[in-house]
């Protein structure tokens, strides 16, 4: 992508500090900055509405890393707890970067200032946004578009000559914000083009409507924020004049902006293109042929001089494509052959050609009819069959089939050929070594011979597998353990030997896969850790000579929390006792569960001399002396108990 010209950059950003115009409201709201709708998305520009949002005005300047500073003129903007980039700041409105987030619907945004006082509401934050920037900051009108090459603004032509190459269709570059995650909910940053997930729909004064192709879609190179798509102008849009259009991303849907479409002289008119209905045709049959002008015919149509290169493909000698039409069609008739033939079809007018390859079979042509594999599954390392079947027999020649695998664990050959006189072939495909798959991998076969192509679908299994239901376990807990063989196991079953590294996991000796099965599961227990435990369970089957092992983390059981402190009296004479209490979620473990005691001023309440209470096995709560003296003046004192990281407090006022 090439980095957008800082003309348009600034005038956005210009239109972007004006807001709507008029723009007046009694409460702040949070919209986005393109189109003012109220939907704003990730990575996007937004901008709060209201009344004394800040005491003063200011625009941002990027500071030495070239970021927007997160504070301007006093003032700062978090979006769910995240702080936003700022672009500019007044007493009405505010310019700001949303924070990139994953968590979408209703979100606070909070206003604060460096004098601690702070603005609270909200707003929809929504993975798209779709929103397109307006020349004049209303959000409507004339869009923020360019020519994609010449970066010449409208009017534009249907055609760019500078585009070079054999396609000079007009790209503009249209500006947006809102819909660089279209697509994508997990913000994946290598996703750079969401033009699949962005949809454009034009539509002219007249009535047309035009379904715009897009080519990119995603952030415009270079500017915070900004997103560009790039929209392809097809000829019938010649001379449109004004054309509205509007952009879908994800369910989100844009803001309308315009553009204008001028006509191409007269002049330039030309044949752009030929296309066929079908590439082939069996002899005696008929394909529609489509020419293509790269602008709209004018009053008189636009003729256009048609040609084969052969004489079994037959066409009228001309063709006038309709005024105000950039098409026009046409069939082309066939000779029954007797082998195949290619014949090229030539539309010229306006002193340009175009070209298009057609394929005229014989009606008896032997062609492929299908493609199987056998078995459907097959163990790593050994061959299964393939199959390709024509429709029918070959009177002469063989016919050479091409077979091609998406998977590398299957390893087809190129080539098959079937012998003259038959109508299939079988051929052994082999596999990856055993050493190669440890995982079940699915592969599809494709055969392709001419136009014709057919698949089939196998899976390659290991020769020897080890899984856990789970790779985690808390003490105390079991796990199941899963062996598979490739193959049946064979009369008498198989026998596969099992060990542990650790004395917490305890797998049995050995478990056994029946005669005629593929695998066999058993129970795999822990005992009591105080610390997590990582343990290696090998399974190992020595009649094969294969084994595999596989790791099993044990965590300790989870420990009750502290849930409160409580005190007997939240004011006391000094003197006089007062008896803490703290609690736990739930029964405390073998040898209790002990917190640590505190005081802030222990001089006029002290907790226990071992600092410590503890709640025996079992029990759920335990309580504790507070001794207190007579101070000078009223003191209050914070009791505070710990325990597993988590802290719980409570006030005492010694008088």
């Amino acid at each position: 992508m090439v980095r957008p010209p800082l003309t348009i950059v600034l005038a956005v950003w210009a239109g972007f500090m004006a807001g709507p115009a008029g723009a007046q409201t009694t409460q702040f709201t949070v919209v986005s900055g393109a189109s003012y709708g109220p939907t704003i998305a990730p990575d996007s520009w937004g901008v709060i509405l209201g009344t004394g949002l800040s005491q003063s005005t200011a625009t941002a300047v990027l500071n030495s890393d070239g970021q927007w500073p997160g504070t301007l003129a006093g003032i700062s903007v978090q979006v769910n707890g995240q702080t936003a980039a700022l672009y500019y700041v007044s007493p009405k409105q505010i310019n700001f970067l949303v924070p990139d987030s994953t968590t979408f619907g209703a979100v606070p945004v909070v206003i604060g200032n460096t004098n601690g006082g702070s603005l609270t509401g909200n707003a929809d934050l929504e993975n798209t946004a779709a929103a397109i920037f307006s020349s004049d900051s209303s959000g409507t009108g004339p869009g923020a578009i360019l020519n994609a090459v010449t970066n010449l603004p409208a009017p534009f032509l249907v055609v760019t000559p500078q585009n070079g190459g054999s396609d000079p269709r007009t790209r503009l570059a249209v500006y947006a914000t809102g819909l660089r995650w279209a697509g994508n909910l997990s913000h994946d940053p290598t996703l750079t083009n969401v033009a699949t997930s962005v949809f454009a729909l034009a539509g002219d004064q007249a009535g047309n409507n035009y379904q715009l192709a897009v080519e990119y879609a995603g952030p415009a190179p270079g500017y915070f924020g900004l997103d560009q798509v790039n929209l392809v102008l097809p000829a019938e849009m010649d001379g449109a004049g004004v054309v509205s259009v509007e952009l879908t991303a994800d369910s989100s849907l844009s803001n309308t902006v315009t553009f204008a479409v001028n006509s191409l002289p007269a002049s330039s008119l030309q044949v752009a293109g030929v296309t066929l209905s079908s590439s082939f045709v069996a002899g005696g049959g008929s394909v529609t042929a489509t020419v293509e002008m790269n602008g709209v015919a004018r009053s008189s149509g636009f003729p256009t001089t048609l040609k084969s290169s052969l004489p079994t493909a037959q066409m009228p000698a001309a063709v006038t494509i309709a005024t105000g039409q950039a098409s026009g069609q046409f069939q082309i008739t066939t000779l029954q052959v007797a082998a195949v033939q290619n014949a090229t079809i030539t539309a010229q007018g306006g002193g340009a050609m175009a070209t298009a390859a057609l394929e005229i079979d014989p009606v008896n042509a032997v062609e492929l009819a299908g493609f199987t594999v056998t078995p459907a599954k097959v163990q790593a390392g050994q061959n299964f069959s393939g199959v390709v079947t024509l429709t029918g027999a070959l009177t002469s020649g063989s016919l050479n089939v091409q077979i091609s695998s998406n998977n590398t664990a299957v390893q087809p050959p190129t080539v098959v050929a079937v012998a003259p006189g038959s109508s299939s072939a079988t051929f052994s495909i082999p596999t990856a070594p055993t050493s190669g798959v440890t995982t079940p991998q699915t592969a599809t076969l494709t055969a392709t011979s001419g136009h014709n192509s057919a698949t089939a679908t196998v899976t390659v299994v290991p020769a020897f597998q080890f899984t856990l239901s789970s790779g985690t376990v808390t003490a105390g807990s079991s796990v199941t353990g899963t062996v598979t063989q490739g193959q049946n196991a064979p009369a008498g079953g198989a026998t596969i030997t099992l060990s542990s590294s650790s004395a917490a996991v305890e797998a049995p000796f050995s478990v056994s896969i029946p005669a005629g099965q593929t695998s066999a599961s058993f129970t795999i227990n822990t005992t009591s850790v105080t610390a997590p435990v990582t343990a290696t369970i090998t399974a190992n089957d020595l009649a094969a000579g294969l084994k595999q092992a596989v790791s099993l983390i044990v965590s300790p059981a989870s420990l009750p929390q502290l849930t409160s402190l409580t005190l007997s009296a939240t004011s006391v004479s000094g003197g006089l006792p007062v008896t803490g209490t703290i609690r736990i979620s739930g029964p405390a473990p073998a040898g209790g569960l002990t917190a640590v005691l505190s005081s802030s001023g222990s001089l006029w309440a002290s907790v226990p001399q071992s600092l410590t209470v503890t709640v025996p096995q079992g029990l759920t709560a335990a309580s504790f002396n507070i001794s207190t003296t007579h101070p000078p003046t009223a003191q209050t004192v914070t009791i505070t108990a710990k325990a597993g990281g988590i802290s719980e407090t409570a006030t005492l006022i010694v008088q």
